[in-house]
């Protein structure tokens, strides 16, 4: 199947804004194989799992750096 460039047009109100998204969605769907979107959302999930990894890294580093923070002072 031929794949298009699809872009979603927005909406005039936030109705029109989910309308015109299940339109894409459903050309979306049409357009590519499972494979590409299981590769896609693979990507999606990996990438927010490191980010989310990461963002505790950085609450722990920033924690630990206020421990006995002011105090004796």
């Amino acid at each position: 199947m031929e794949k298009t460039k699809i872009f979603m047009k927005p909406g005039k109100n936030n109705q029109e804004d989910r309308m015109n998204f299940i339109k894409f969605w459903t050309e979306y769907i049409k357009t590519h194989s499972d494979k590409e979107w299981s590769m896609q959302q693979n990507k999606l999930i990996n990438s927010q799992l490191r980010n989310a990894r990461q963002m505790k890294r950085v609450k722990g580093i920033a924690e630990e750096s206020d421990v006995g923070g002011g105090e004796g002072e």
